[in-house]
């Protein structure tokens, strides 16, 4: 199964900013990038991507928005509504001013392919796409996140406008764990990669409940950001690599893991799942 893909040239990624605690050093000051090091790991991705069949679209860098390469922020995607062939494009309100310039990028993009636009009212807050809105394959199911960037009233409004749609949240309550994508994983409609401890426990029930053959991440797991693995077709996964114990159950679930390295990119809070946005 082919799928579209949108990423960013990250010839301008840098931690401008502490907006996560992942974007500061241990001795307290901002995270340094390395952008060579950034630029492989990057490319590295996306050949990644396309050998396994996906076609990637790639926006250009903009030195005013150093975080344009985590494009699953400031989009979502929704299939058609029922009676329609066109998916819906959802803009976000970014939380931080500095990313908002990167909602007009992604809605040019998908304009100039045709799909339909739409806006959240400015009474809903602040929301950031695929950050906080994930699918369950193969269902009608629609899982969000109630976190720093995204508002319920967000997702309420979303609900009202989207009734074919059941939708499920969580309040995600460990800062490290900022958007639902780093905290919750959907590989299939039974299996998740999972960090419990980013769940309040009534929320980490449901989650094991929707999805029965979920894998609980361990602390060190976690912090490698396996939580924000991808997998655009019930067979690869893409997820940072050197996490054996992930990969062997992925294995044995009938998983191709492919491991990347996203270091340089987990200095700002983000890996795979982050660094594309799906269509």
């Amino acid at each position: 199964m082919t799928t579209q893909v949108l990423l960013a040239d990250p010839a301008a990624f840098a931690v401008a900013a502490a907006q996560n605690p992942h974007m500061r050093a241990a001795e307290g000051g901002l995270q340094q990038i390395n952008p060579e090091a950034a630029r492989d790991q990057w490319e590295d991705l996306l050949a990644a991507f396309q050998q396994a069949g996906q076609e990637c679209h790639v926006l250009a860098a903009s030195p005013d928005l150093p975080d344009l390469v985590f494009t699953a922020n400031p989009s979502m995607i929704l299939p058609p509504t029922p009676g329609s062939d066109e998916s819906e494009v959802w803009l976000s309100r970014m939380a931080h001013r500095s990313r908002r310039g990167e909602v007009g990028l992604h809605a040019n993009f998908f304009r100039d392919r045709g799909f339909a636009l739409h806006e959240f009212p400015e009474d809903v807050g602040t929301v950031e796409g695929h950050g906080d809105l994930l699918r369950q394959p193969d269902t009608a199911q629609l899982h969000v996140g109630i976190s720093p960037r995204s508002q319920g009233a967000a997702w309420s409004h979303l609900a009202r406008r989207r009734p074919d749609w059941q939708f499920t949240a969580y309040e995600l309550r460990d800062p490290r764990f900022y958007h639902l994508d780093t905290a919750l994983a959907i590989l299939d409609k039974q299996h998740a990669l999972v960090v419990p401890h980013a769940f309040l426990h009534g929320d980490l029930d449901q989650v094991q409940r929707h999805f029965p053959k979920a894998f609980l991440l361990s602390e060190e797991e976690a912090m490698a950001f396996a939580g924000n693995a991808w997998c655009p077709d019930g067979k690869h996964v893409f997820l940072q690599s050197g996490l054996p114990r992930v990969e062997d159950w992925l294995h044995q679930h009938g998983f191709t893991p492919v491991g990347v390295e996203t270091s340089e990119f987990r200095k700002s809070g983000g890996s795979v799942f982050c660094l594309k946005q799906a269509f």
